[in-house]
């Protein structure tokens, strides 16, 4: 993808993360092959029509075989045992896929696409249905790839790469016939998520910035429409109001230059960086380190990039991830 959803990282699986979403997985079954829908084939629901910013998808039967254009949507497919012919190439991992769901392949290989759409690299898989809903997806794009077979594209009224985790699990059991199982992971991860909040009772009210920055210097605050806010809200965090009141034109962040770094102040500062080369200096980052928040050690600076990535896709998959390797974290930087 472009803009600050691009940071990289690796880590080991950590099984404990993934057991939510491997309980669900047991529950309904696994991929069949290569881009298959598992027995979707076989589930109810279809005809069914899905609206989007450019118009519907309209799917008629259950699709066998599924390619992820959205940077985070196979996270979605493959706890419902749907793994797909290709999906758009989202961390740096070889299989394309992050480490709370790669074990869900099955051994598998999709196609790890380009973040640039290739219209005839896509249809070149010859999937039923495109999944693009936390994409940058044009309408040129949409036109061409819907000319072949339906495309399950930004929802109306959403920012690309804006989607609520929720709609965008509920939309895709929609798609692929699977709208029970997914109803089952999204009351699953909501379970997870309030008995997280409800433990840490510390959190509650707190303000909090997460900002992106490198080693040049150059930040980008994430406000209220990021994956990365919504979840932190949900465990009872709150916004900067100094951030919040901010203009990004209806995107997912807002530059701050470094006149303005004192705007990224909170009761908790979360800092994710750009590339692992970046880790040390931002470390060493005097501006940051004048913050308030760091100097009464409010400032918590992600160097686990596989955490990084887990924290910016906030699905339904990397959800519990987050949850138990962010939240020790934070409770330790609340003051």
């Amino acid at each position: 993808m472009t803009p600050t959803h691009n940071v990289i990282g690796r880590r080991g699986f950590l099984a404990g993360a993934t057991g939510l979403i491997a309980a669900g997985l047991a529950a309904c079954g696994t991929g069949g092959g290569s881009g298959s829908a598992g027995n979707a084939q076989s589930g109810p629901g279809f005809p069914v029509e899905i609206p989007n910013r450019f118009g519907a998808a309209e799917i008629e039967a259950a699709p066998k075989s599924v390619v992820s254009l959205g940077i985070t949507d196979h996270d979605v497919l493959l706890p419902l045992g749907v793994v797909p012919a290709g999906l758009t190439a989202w961390g740096p991992w070889d299989s394309g896929v992050g480490p709370w769901v790669e074990p869900m392949l099955g051994g598998q290989r999709p196609k790890v696409l380009g973040s640039e759409v290739d219209v005839e690299s896509v249809i070149a898989l010859r999937p039923d249905v495109m999944i693009a809903l936390q994409s940058a997806l044009t309408q040129e794009q949409y036109n061409r790839l819907s000319a072949f077979n339906p495309v399950v594209a930004q929802p109306p009224n959403s920012i690309d790469y804006g989607v609520d985790w929720r709609e965008q699990a509920e939309t895709i059991g929609r798609a692929v016939g699977k709208h029970a199982e997914a109803a089952e992971l999204i009351a699953r991860t909501r379970a997870r998520i309030d008995q997280t909040r409800q433990a840490n009772p510390k959190l509650q009210g707190k303000t909090h910035v997460t900002v992106r920055t490198d080693s040049k210097g150059t930040y980008a605050a994430y406000t209220k429409p990021d994956a990365r806010t919504a979840l932190l809200e949900q465990l009872g965090l709150k916004l900067s109001p100094a951030v919040e009141k901010l203009d990004a034109g209806g995107k997912f962040n807002v530059k701050i230059s470094k006149e303005q770094v004192g705007l990224l102040d909170a009761d908790v500062v979360i800092v994710t960086t750009a590339k692992p080369s970046d880790v040390d200096a931002v470390r060493h980052d005097p501006l940051l380190n004048n913050l308030p928040a760091a100097k009464r050690g409010s400032l918590v600076l992600l160097d686990d990039y596989d955490l990084t990535m887990a924290l910016g896709s906030a699905t339904l998959s990397s959800i519990p991830y987050t949850l138990d390797n962010l939240t020790p974290k934070l409770t330790a930087a609340v003051r």
